[in-house]
Order: structure tokens, then C-alpha cells, then sequence
């Protein structure tokens, strides 16, 4: 009798963890079908005016924006800023030159104006015409799938908005770049981190652990070239990722700035260009990081035809538009040969080099190789005079008393447990390589004393 009972609470349990599993995944497919886009501000009727205005030839005296020149110093010193920004007097300096050229201001204006909220036309063609040439299987049209953005951060703002509501899930791979987080705190977002570790040579995560954390989200927000390990995803990584963002519905936003520095034969390949991936992927571009241009703050957004409308709403109310004439210099660059933007990649392969070898003599921990972006994520336990440190006073101590500055390691992670964890934040410092050779070569002699410590 007692070995039946016993039996009969085996059974019970077996069929509770069952049930409990069918219910859950019943409860995820019924989640999955009642998903309804979230509910967004319409873009707004007074730039819809003016757009209806140029298109029947109107005059228009629907938006408050003027046809006459803004203040000709103001537009001198900001050209004298992009030819010469080494210095306010330089900038000044170059602003007078101009004034002696550039003569009187015409009596019409037109790009120093409202464009398009969505981006000028011309741009949104220069986009096009720049996706047909590096990745030909991606529908980039410029009516159906292109919204001009003030810059990359807003990229993510508004695709986050237009695709999530509050309290949904968004996943992203750790160690991540800090905005991740942040604007999911933004947005009443519930962030998931999936850890990249060294392993076997390079930075790897667990396709069990990422198929975890995707089920129930609603975005993936996904960084190759990775900052700031330098990882770049391979073909199988981006097909299994792939495969779990359809398994689980699961819309993919790909922060793909460093698209032209990847080194050693590593290649870019964006998940859009994946089968059936372009449905379901927002690439997040902009000029920041390929024109050496953080300030103007033009990027860009490739989404599907169904969200190009949420997100234009979204951008529209949040920002109204990138700068109009800045637009016109980002579409010059797109429309650059293409061999402009394959020789970027050799120039910070030696910026790389010269880093790396100066944290090596310094005693850092380098690991994997940066097959892309332009930082190194290192080790510093092995350096003498940090070891005993948490990473914010190691951070802190290279900064004031070897003058080289760096971000601490424990920021790239999600949570306290991770951030002081001494395989994952408590290890890591990063530093970048984006900056001149001069002034990596002086940083490099910095942390020469390391050595001698």
C-alpha cells in the first residue's frame, strides 16, 4: 500500500510538470498570436500639409518655417566648424576666410529648413542606392523601408517605442554598450542579458541560455561588430540567433555602426540579409562612426514595410528630423565609391595593433583580438598596481594618475551579481582605439609605467 501511494505521487508530480509545461508554452503561443502594435502617436497632420503642398505645386502656408536665409554669421561660423574643427578659433578663423569668398546670402533659403521628417528625399535615395551596393538583398526602398534619424541613439529610441510596450522584454548579448538598458528603463522595458564569455579564443554565449531569454520578448537588440568585446558575428552564430528570433516571434533591432571595421578577414554580414530575417530586423546605421563624424548626428533606419509607419510617427513626434543641411553632406558620403568605405577598415587594423601591443607591455590581459568595432575589452587583475582594485578605482587610478582614461568593465553588464562577478564586470577595463596615432602612441608610452611598477 505505502509503495502504491508513493507511485501514485510520482505520477502526480510527473503529470503536474507536464501540464505545467504545456500550459506555458500554450500560454506563449497565445501571447505570440495576440500581439497588436503598440499604441503610437500619428505623425503629425501640419508636415503632412506641407507635403501634400509640394506634391500639387500649393503655396504653402500650412508649416511655420520660413524661405529666406537664417543670420549669415551664424552660417559662416558653422561652416567654418566642419572645415576646421580643430579649435572655436580655428573654426572662427576658417569663418572668416569664408566671408570674403562666400559673399552676401541669396534671398531664398531652402536647406537651412524643414525637411522631410522622415528624411530628405535626396538622402533616403543616396540610402538606397548605398544598400543596393553592400547588401543587395535587403529591401531598402525609400518610400517603404528608409526613415533618416538624428543619429543612432534615436534609431534605437524609436524602433524600441514603435515595436514594445510597456513591460515587454527586450534581450541583448552582455558585456553591451550602456544605452541598451537605459532605454529600456526609457520605455518601461524589461531588459535580458545573454553573457558573451572567452572561450576557446574568441567571445562565445549559449544558444540554450539566448533561446531562454527569448521566450515571451519582443525585441533582440543586437550589436556586430560588437562593442566593446570586437567580436563579429560568424554565419552559423547569426543563423542560430536567426532561428530563435522566428521560433519565438521576436522582432531583431541590429546596431550595425561599425559595419565597415572589421579586420583579419572577419566580414560583416547584417541578419537582415538572412532568409525570411528582413520581415523581422530594423538595422540601426549611422555616419557617427564610418565619416568620423559623432557630432552631426545623422543616421538612419532599414525596417520592414509594416513598422516603417510606427517608426516615422514615433521619430516625428520625438525628434521632428535630423539637420537638413547635414543631410545633404550624408548623402555626398553614401554615394561615395565604394572603395572609400572598403579602405576605412585598414586604418584602425593599425590603430588596433599599436593598442594592443601597448597593453600587453603594460601587462594586460588583451584575450581575443578585436575582429571589429575599435575597442578592446582586457583583463587587468594581471597589471601589479590595479589588481586589488574594483574596476571603477582601476578606471579611476589610470585616469589621474597615468593619465590615460578608460570606462571600468563592471558598466557593460546587467545586474549587481554581474557587474562585481570577477569573470565578467570585476575583470574588464575597455579602451578605444579610435583616436589618432599621435595620441594612441602617447597614451601607449602612459602605460608603459605600468610595466615598471
Amino acid at each position: 500500500m505505502e509503495r502504491q501511494r508513493h507511485l501514485e505521487r510520482a505520477l502526480c508530480l510527473i503529470a503536474g510538470v507536464a501540464v505545467g509545461a504545456l500550459t506555458r508554452e500554450a500560454w506563449l503561443r497565445l501571447r505570440r498570436k495576440a500581439r497588436t502594435p503598440p499604441a503610437v502617436p500619428k505623425e503629425s497632420t501640419i508636415r503632412l500639409m506641407t507635403r501634400l503642398a509640394l506634391k500639387h505645386g500649393a503655396v504653402n502656408l500650412s508649416q511655420g518655417f520660413p524661405n529666406e536665409p537664417p543670420p549669415r554669421e551664424m552660417a559662416l561660423a558653422a561652416a567654418g566648424a566642419i572645415l576646421d574643427g580643430t579649435s572655436p578659433e580655428a573654426a572662427h578663423a576658417m569663418a572668416a576666410k569664408l566671408r570674403g569668398v562666400c559673399g552676401a546670402a541669396p534671398e531664398k533659403d531652402m536647406l537651412n529648413q524643414y525637411s522631410f521628417p522622415f528624411g530628405a528625399p535626396q538622402t533616403r535615395a543616396a540610402l538606397a542606392k548605398y544598400y543596393q551596393t553592400f547588401y543587395p538583398t535587403v529591401p531598402a526602398d525609400a518610400e517603404e523601408n528608409l526613415t533618416i534619424v538624428l543619429g543612432a541613439t534615436e534609431g534605437f529610441a524609436v524602433c524600441l517605442r514603435a515595436i514594445c510596450s510597456p513591460g515587454d522584454a527586450v534581450v541583448f548579448f552582455q558585456p553591451f554598450h550602456e544605452l541598451y538598458p537605459s532605454q529600456c528603463t526609457l520605455w518601461g522595458l524589461t531588459p535580458r542579458a545573454v553573457t558573451l564569455v572567452e572561450r576557446g579564443g574568441a567571445w562565445q554565449f549559449d544558444e540554450t541560455a539566448l533561446d531562454a531569454a527569448l521566450a515571451g520578448a519582443r525585441a533582440l537588440l543586437f550589436n556586430s561588430p560588437h562593442n566593446p568585446t570586437g567580436k563579429v558575428f560568424g554565419a552559423a552564430e547569426l543563423h542560430a540567433i536567426a532561428a530563435a528570433c522566428a521560433k519565438h516571434d521576436v522582432t531583431v533591432v541590429t546596431d550595425e555602426i561599425y559595419e565597415h571595421m572589421t579586420f583579419d578577414g572577419a566580414e560583416h554580414v547584417t541578419i537582415a540579409s538572412l532568409p525570411g530575417m528582413a520581415a523581422r530586423t530594423c538595422i540601426v546605421s549611422a555616419v557617427s562612426k564610418t565619416a568620423r563624424a559623432t557630432g552631426w548626428r545623422v543616421g538612419w533606419v532599414v525596417s520592414p514595410p509594416r513598422l516603417t509607419p510606427l517608426i516615422r510617427a514615433v521619430h516625428d513626434q520625438l525628434v521632428l528630423q535630423a539637420p537638413t543641411p547635414l543631410q545633404h553632406g550624408v548623402a555626398a558620403l553614401l554615394t561615395t565609391e565604394r572603395g572609400h568605405f572598403e579602405a576605412i577598415a585598414a586604418e584602425y587594423r593599425e590603430k588596433r595593433d599599436v593598442l594592443v601591443t601597448a597593453l600587453r607591455c603594460a601587462g594586460f590581459e588583451v584575450g581575443p583580438v578585436p575582429l571589429g568595432a575599435y575597442y578592446l575589452f582586457v583583463g587587468y587583475r594581471s597589471v601589479r598596481v590595479l589588481a586589488a582594485l574594483g574596476p571603477v578605482e582601476a578606471a579611476m587610478k589610470l585616469t589621474t594618475e597615468y593619465h590615460v582614461a578608460c570606462v571600468p568593465g563592471d558598466n557593460f553588464y546587467l545586474g549587481e551579481a554581474a557587474k562585481a562577478d570577477p569573470a565578467l564586470g570585476g575583470r574588464y577595463l575597455r579602451f578605444t582605439f579610435v583616436r589618432s596615432l599621435d595620441v594612441l602612441h602617447a597614451a601607449a608610452a602612459k602605460l608603459a609605467k605600468l610595466a615598471d611598477e
